[in-house]
This record gives structure tokens, sequence and C-alpha cells, in this order.
């Protein structure tokens, strides 16, 4: 089957938006060219040039460096595709990501600003725009049924895989004063769900003082909550998953049976992103919010990642490779806190951030920072290979990963290198 939609895009700062889109798209049920993912072997004009021969619609990213004085070289590869999509009449859409296209530019391929095309302000985000893009620009429609569809965009995220167990225990004792600061700050008590809970030692740890009352948690994962259960006391687990379609019944059956009319905090920590959506997670949870309550919600965002000096540029290797794994998580969250609270009919928002990084950490301390924010991308790449041992192009995925990541941990433990992040969080009320 030919690919029905053809994305181009200049590398030097085009390269997340279109990749995003690519993955918009292909979780979505389109068939997508995006050379990177679609050049295996062959000379590259002609598979370029077969492609968008071929394709139904063409998607032009354009950013600052799209039509730059290298778009008037015969030779560049943005002012080629170009031109075949325009001799080819190819169904044209541009994005505009903050940029847009110039008065002056090669005449064989001026009419590329009589299209019709969109808006993009955060090059990174995901949203209504897209799907504005799918509905009215694009000919070409999915090639997938809808049970496909339905189970788009799920990160294969595991708590109980591999390593992860000991990283999620360094990972909560690290935000354990992000998470204080908020709830001294929003200063109430009372009954608490947790979402999310995995092993359920962020919920003990969190809401240990007497003031909270009765404290709830669930996860889908039924190995987690089995040893969540064996805490106690005031603590109660169930296996419980906020996606299921049932769930807002489910839950309301689960609080009428232990009489439960409402929470005065909901929590969610760092768990949204492995979710397929995370708006109508919100819309169902905010049910269960009792009057006067809060819900608070954790999020990262590698955006906010920042090293120095990383002279090979380990740091952006590493994200964008992760960016790239089967399954993987939203990693570019923490950004859109404020908008998933938002659309899902939440009011009174205040978005916090707290910056974590090396400057003052022993050497322990520097090491656990980085196993809590690096360690876990391997196993995106691990599963892929697994579920395909025999694929060279899975291990060779897999080897990239854990070599960069091995590099890269190799600059994080010296004394005069600098790493930090922030922790975001979003705290609203019903």
């Amino acid at each position: 089957m030919e690919n029905q939609v053809f994305i181009s895009y200049r590398r030097q700062d085009g390269f997340y938006p279109a990749y995003l889109l690519y993955k918009e798209l292909i979780e979505n049920g389109y068939s997508v060219f995006f050379d990177i993912k679609s050049i295996r072997r062959g000379e590259f004009p002609d598979i370029i040039k077969h492609n968008i021969e071929n394709c139904m619609d063409y998607i032009l990213i354009v950013t600052k460096a799209t039509f730059s004085e290298r778009i008037f070289e015969e030779g560049d590869w943005i002012r080629k595709e170009i031109k075949l999509a325009l001799e080819n009449n190819k169904n044209i859409i541009t994005v505009f990501i903050d940029a847009e296209i110039p008065q002056e530019l090669p005449s064989d391929i001026e009419r590329i600003r009589n299209y019709n095309g969109i808006q993009q302000i955060d090059p990174n985000l995901i949203g209504e725009n897209y799907r504005r893009l799918f509905r009215n620009f694009l000919i070409s429609r999915p090639v997938v049924g809808k049970e496909t569809l339905l189970t788009r965009r799920c990160s294969v995220y595991a708590a109980d895989y591999g390593d992860e167990p000991r990283r999620l225990e360094i990972q909560a004792r690290n935000a354990f004063e992000t998470d204080k600061s908020i709830l001294e700050r929003i200063g109430i008590g009372g009954t608490v769900l947790d979402v999310g809970c995995a092993y359920g030692k962020v919920t003990k740890s969190r809401f240990d003082a007497p003031k909270y009352t009765r404290v709830v948690g669930i996860d889908k994962n039924e190995a987690c909550i089995s040893e969540a259960q064996k805490i106690g006391g005031k603590y109660e687990f169930a296996t419980i998953d906020v996606e299921e379609s049932d769930f807002a019944d489910k839950f309301r059956a689960y609080m009428d049976e232990r009489g439960i009319e409402g929470f005065d905090i909901i929590f969610l920590s760092l768990v949204l992103h492995h979710l397929k959506d995370p708006y109508a997670a919100l819309r169902k949870l905010r049910k269960f919010l009792a009057k006067g309550g809060y819900i608070i919600v954790r999020g990262s965002d590698d955006g906010s990642k920042l090293a120095y000096p990383d002279e090979q540029g380990y740091l952006k290797k590493i994200i964008d490779k992760t960016l790239q794994a089967h399954g993987v998580s939203d990693r570019l969250h923490g950004r859109k806190i404020f908008d998933w609270l938002n659309q899902s009919g939440y009011r009174d928002i205040h978005i916090y951030s707290f910056l974590r990084d090396t400057s003052n950490l022993s050497y322990d301390e520097r090491e656990d920072l980085f196993k809590e924010s690096f360690s876990y991308r391997i196993n995106y790449f691990r599963k892929m290979w697994e579920a395909d041992s025999a694929n060279s192009e899975r291990f060779s995925d897999f080897d990239e990963m854990e070599t960069l990541l091995a590099l890269f941990e190799n600059e994080f433990m010296r004394e005069n290198f600098w790493y930090g992040e922030y922790d975001y969080v979003g705290v609203a009320t019903r």
C-alpha cells in the first residue's frame, strides 16, 4: 500500500513537530511517509520522488528554517519536495510553527503561499489544531478499524517491569519535598484518592498525617495493588483502571459500598502522561471531587531538562531517541497540565514549578537523580527488542540507547557537570 500522507520538514528545527505529527497520524490509522521512519534502503532521491508522486496529502511543516537562504539553492531538498508536490497537484497543507512564508521565493515554488493550513504555536503540543487538520484538510482517510483507533496512544510503561520498582522508590523520595510543599499550601485533610498509586509507597508517605482520615489508592496493575494492600491501616487499595469505559459506574459503586461520598483530595503523581486520553480521565475524576476539595496533578517535562557542559549533546540525543520509541508515554506533558485541567472543567487552577538539580548533591544523590530521570528510557527499547528479538533494527535501537545512557551517565557523575529539571504541579478545584 502506498503512503497516503507525506510529511516534509527542515531537520534543523522541524524534527519535533514533524515527528509528533507523524505519531499522531499513525496512531489515528493513517499511512504516512516520514523519512527517518520510512526509508530503509534504496536511493534517497528516487524514494522521495516516488512517495510524493503517489501520496494523497502533502504536509509542509513551516518553521523558521524552512525558507532560509538554502531554499534558493537548486539542490535544496525542501525546495525539491515542494516543487514535486506542486507539479503533481497534491493536496497541500501547511502547518506553521511560529513562522510564515516569506515574500521572496524561487519562482518554481512561489505557488506554495496559496495553500491553506493551520497555525501551531507550540511545536511540541498535539491538540485540537491537529485534530482539526485531520477533519478538515486531509483527503486520505484512516486505514484501520475502530477497534485500533480506540487503543491508540497507549503507553507500554509497566511499574513492575525490570528495575522499575527500585526506580519508583527513588522517584518517590526525590519528589517528597515537592508534594509536601503543595499539600501544606492547600492545607486541608479529609478523604484522599491517589490515582495510579502503584505500590502505595507515595500514598503512605504523603498522607500519613492524622488529618488525612481515609486514603484510597487505585491502579490498573494488579501486582502493584497486591503489594500495596499489605500496608493496611487507614489505607485501602483496589485494582481499578481509570480508563475503563465503565470506570465511573464501577468506582461509584465502590464508594457507595464503603460509605464514601466524595474525596477532599484527588492526587495524581506522574500518571496522566501514560493515559490514552488525559482529558477523559480528568473529567471522570471530577465527579468524585467533593465541594471545596482539590485535585493535584504532578508531572515533568523533558523540555525542562538542562545540562552543562554537555559538549557531545548526549542529553538531546537521549530525549530525541526516547521520543521515537514505540509506546513511549508523553515526555512533554508538564506544559500541558494547565490545559488538561482547564479543558476538563476544573477552576481556580494554579501551576507550580520546583527545580531539582545536581548542585550540592552527594555522589549517591547524583546517582539517584540520574536513575530516576533516565534509566527507565531503555525499557521502551528493550520491550521492542524482546517482542521481536530476530529484528536487527530493534537490537540496534536498544544498543544505541544503552550506549547513550552509559556515556551520559559518565558525564553526569562528574563534579563539574550541572544538570537540572523541573517538577510541575497543577492544583485546582471543582
